[in-house]
């Protein structure tokens, strides 16, 4: 089988103050305080004739992810825009032709409508969702929708709607990348995102687990999930098939991969 070599790049678009309860399953954790983590997209960059490919979009306003969500602080500054970032690899953002969202929550498409050229890959299952999540009219914070924002929504149903690639299931999106469905874990129609590179198989998690070691090395699921079992399930499979495992809300990783996966050095 032909392999491609990509390399990633964390993208920092934004800071959250979260519970530590997010990290293990059913509040079971002594760690009750909050702890800053990054809102983050990825930035795959082709190492052969091809096209950049960004993954998540972070939110779209830090005032309101606390107003409409009711959630804790959250916040955006100059360096953490998605231009910026971008700006960083020489590119802008109508260079980003192909986004992959693996998952549609307020803090991973919230900058869709700044991709004007893009079109964006989801799974059928998670936009479905997301237009009628089913959530009881009582819960206060979620903003009435289990963390979708209904401006993002409704971006991707119009005017977006015609760069929006529904997918169902697992689907090679370029030479070397995979979206794979791991359906009700974090959310309905939740995907991981396969890259090969030169050193391995890397796998962005979106949210499907938190923290490399807890969930998936240790094997005990994050705080936020639709089914138990389909969760599990899928975190011993990306054990299994990852070379390099990407959680999207971890300083530790963008540390660890500052200057790319695999390192330039």
């Amino acid at each position: 089988m032909q392999r491609f070599d990509w390399r990633i790049y964390p993208l920092i678009v934004g800071e959250a103050d979260v519970p530590q309860v997010l990290d293990a399953f059913w509040s079971l954790t002594r760690e009750k305080s909050l702890v800053s983590v990054p809102i983050m997209a990825w930035l795959l960059m082709p190492m052969f004739e091809g096209e950049p490919i960004l993954v998540d979009t972070g939110f779209r306003d830090a005032d309101r992810c606390m107003k409409i969500q009711g959630l804790g602080p959250h916040r955006m500054n100059p360096e953490w825009t998605l231009e910026t970032q971008l700006s960083k690899h020489g590119l802008k953002p109508e260079d980003i032709k192909t986004v992959i969202l693996t998952h549609l929550h307020y803090d991973h498409a919230g900058g869709c409508a700044l991709l004007s050229h893009a079109k964006f890959i989801i799974q059928r299952t998670e936009l479905q969702a997301a237009a009628a999540p089913m959530v009881s009219p009582q819960l206060d914070f979620g903003g009435g929708a289990l963390f979708y924002d209904r401006k993002d929504i409704a971006d991707l149903i119009d005017p977006l709607w015609p760069r929006v690639q529904l997918i169902e299931g697992d689907e090679e999106v370029a030479p070397g990348v995979t979206c794979v469905l791991f359906a009700n874990t974090h959310t309905p129609g939740s995907q991981a995102v396969y890259v090969q590179t030169s050193r391995g198989n890397a796998v962005i998690l979106g949210d499907i687990a938190r923290k490399v070691d807890l969930n998936i090395n240790k094997g005990i699921p994050p705080g936020l999930f639709y089914d138990l079992e389909a969760t599990y399930r899928a975190m011993k499979q990306i054990k299994k098939d990852a070379d390099f495992i990407l959680p999207s809300h971890d300083y530790e990783e963008v540390r660890k991969y500052s200057k790319g996966l695999p390192s330039e050095e």
